[in-house]
């Protein structure tokens, strides 16, 4: 089956340290989670903001890109990722869009060094300038073919392999460009749960996880040019209160490519709750561009446990009532019996199944 053509282009650039943040964040995100991109109204197709009135554009396939020196002989432009537009809205003389990651793109037929890439840069935005009515348009609904290959619908691809190809061949390009020479890139692979099977998002980018059922986060990382200088650390945190590490929190890093594991683990309580979980890094380089990514979890209740502390304490007290309906001449020792039964069964229910409840 051939995948659809992305019908959304959105460009972020290195104008301000945040939008080429959002490219790292936009790599680094597990598939299935949320980003926002924001603009401002005269950066948006005028027929895109049409889209976005009538809401035709929620559903659509986009694909994101790093662009940086438009203005220049080669400017520099790589795609990123493929995203479906969730939700986008008008706020003040902004535009906000909430993107679904998903696959990246398989850049292996796209230039790889920083002269070819702004060969083909210019290339791509002159062509890009004349389909808009010759003017720029970082967000736009009609932008030329970036002749990219578009493996999600490959039934034979492995899509493990794929990802972990298709990411660093994406990772390798941008770090061409002098924005993100120094920066660390990273990916955090879908959660994992501890006995086995993943854990995807739902629509709102929100994973969910069910106390006591701890899930794995798998972080890999990639540097083009590692220096022994200064401190370097891959951190994973979260609220503290619902939702704990329990792994290490921090990995002190020494190589230019590894990847590591962090332990979340859900904690026990009466209500459902949302967390959030923070990965990225952080070193003594102000101006280098860090990745913090991030994405809300919610700490369901077991239902299983709320259903058998429920039986429990409902048949304890049956048995603990027993003794007086079954009257005096029922045999004394087996009276005794099932109140020691109940009275059983409500401490497992009260002290052990309800433990963390407050």
């Amino acid at each position: 089956m051939p995948s659809p053509r992305p019908s959304v282009l959105f460009l972020s650039s290195n104008a301000r340290r945040r939008y080429a943040e959002d490219i790292l964040t936009a790599l680094a995100l597990p598939r299935g989670a949320v980003i926002q991109f924001r603009y401002e109204v005269k950066y948006v197709l005028p027929a895109l903001q049409q889209s976005i009135a009538n809401m035709s554009v929620i559903g659509r396939r986009c694909v994101l890109a790093f662009v940086a020196d438009i203005d220049s002989v080669g400017p520099f432009l790589v795609p990123v990722r493929y995203a479906f537009l969730t939700d986008a809205e008008c706020a003040a003389d902004m535009f906000v869009f909430r993107l679904r990651v998903d696959d990246y793109t398989d850049l292996d037929d796209y230039p790889l060094t920083e002269d070819e890439i702004r060969t083909e840069g210019r290339r791509y935005l002159d062509r890009l300038i004349e389909v808009n009515d010759q003017q720029y348009y970082p967000a736009t609904s009609r932008f030329p073919d970036l002749h990219i290959r578009d493996t999600t619908y490959d039934e034979f691809a492995d899509e493990t392999q794929g990802a972990s190809q298709n990411w660093l061949g994406v990772a390798r390009r941008l770090a061409q460009h002098p924005t993100f020479k120094d920066s660390y890139f990273i990916r955090i692979d879908e959660p994992v749960l501890d006995r086995g099977g993943s854990v995807s998002f739902d629509e709102q980018g929100r994973l969910s996880l069910s106390d006591r059922r701890a899930a794995r986060l798998r972080v890999s990382f990639f540097t083009q040019s590692y220096s022994e200088e200064g401190e370097k650390v891959l951190s994973c945190a979260t609220d503290g209160t619902f939702l704990k590490i329990s792994s290490d929190d921090s990995y002190d890093v020494a190589l230019r490519y590894d990847a590591v594991e962090f332990w979340l683990q859900p904690v026990v309580t009466s209500f459902d709750a949302l967390a959030r979980v923070s990965v990225g890094f952080s070193h003594r380089h102000p101006d280098v561009p860090v990745v913090n990514a991030g994405f809300p979890v919610v700490v369901r209740r077991s239902r299983s446990r709320i259903l058998t502390r429920v039986t429990s304490s409902a048949l304890g007290a049956f048995l603990v009532a027993l003794p007086a309906i079954l009257g005096t001449g029922f045999p004394l020792n087996i009276r005794v019996l099932f109140a020691i039964m109940g009275a059983g069964l409500i401490s497992v229910s009260t002290i052990v199944i309800a433990r963390g409840d407050r």
